[in-house]
């Protein structure tokens, strides 16, 4: 999930938290988290840690199908594309892009899973992602990876039939501007697979971006979905800050680590069962088309 990125930034501030005192670690922490231009070299770090099997990052979305570890991290792909397949746009041949792909596992569930042909590129700011995306799914000979940002993306006009951002864009810092590269980069009857958490208080302005980007979206939320998702994966990702965390990163910021991946009972979770938070999908078209 996109919040674990806490990690990253954590990080940079236990030693000053070893040294300064708690209170201050967590406001230096605080601003290092709210600096978008920073971000980059913090997820770089984030995927640069040893996560063992974990490749695919995100709240969740229950009912899940399977026995898969990260199903719930799964299914939330998996709705995205019952959404295009409701949406009558689904083809043949799929050309897909991932932006901000992470560890890739999301993407690479839903190339294994895809109803026809698809040829998938995952993008990601972070060579530390790319590098554990090429070793975990080097066995799909239709999915590669590329390095890009998600506000000038490097592909030509008209690229793709579907472009899919899961959990992502809280951290770009620029929604209008990524909006408009996605609808540059799809063909004119593309899709735009969207799906990510906002306060209560930011959902309609991201709808309105999205429709001055040239789209036309109905929003799902699937808040509720979401909460069951954290509930009943809460043990998993528990038992994951523990066991990858460092341990003393662990020690200082446990309960902040816990909130960010939304942990049953912390913050966080109790944020998205208090309707402060809420958690939208959407299968997004070019308007007019």
């Amino acid at each position: 999930m996109s919040g674990l990125g806490y990690f990253a930034a954590a990080a940079t501030v236990t030693a000053l938290a070893a040294t300064g005192g708690v209170r201050l670690a967590r406001s230096r922490l605080k601003r290092e988290r709210q600096d978008h231009a920073n971000r980059g070299r913090l997820w770089d770090w984030f995927y640069g840690h040893d996560w063992g099997e974990v490749t695919t990052n995100n709240y969740g979305f229950a009912p899940a199908t399977g026995d898969h570890p990260q199903r719930f991290q799964h299914q939330m792909y998996m709705e995205l594309l019952n959404m295009l397949k409701a949406s009558g746009r689904l083809k043949p041949h799929t050309d897909l892009l991932e932006v901000s792909c992470g560890r890739g596992g999301g993407l690479a569930h839903l190339v294994r899973n895809w109803p026809g042909s698809v040829t998938a590129t995952g993008l990601d700011l972070s060579e530390n992602a790319l590098k554990a995306c090429r070793k975990a799914h080097d066995d799909l000979t239709n999915l590669t990876f590329v390095r890009g940002s998600a506000l000038e993306l490097p592909f030509p006009d008209a690229s793709f039939d579907a472009v899919l951002n899961v959990e992502a864009s809280n951290d770009y810092g620029d929604f209008p501007r990524f909006f408009r590269e996605v609808h540059r980069v799809l063909r004119p009857d593309g899709v735009f697979l969207y799906t990510d958490t906002r306060r209560a208080h930011e959902a309609e302005p991201v709808g309105r971006a999205l429709r001055e980007a040239g789209f036309q979206a109905e929003f799902r939320d699937i808040t509720q979905n979401a909460i069951e998702a954290c509930r009943l994966d809460s043990p998993r990702r528990v038992r994951s800050i523990r066991e990858r965390a460092p341990w003393l990163l662990y020690r200082l910021f446990k309960d902040d680590l816990h909130s960010y991946a939304a942990v049953e009972g912390s913050r966080k979770f109790n944020k998205f069962v208090s309707g402060q938070r809420l958690y939208v999908m959407t299968a997004a078209v070019k308007a007019g088309t």
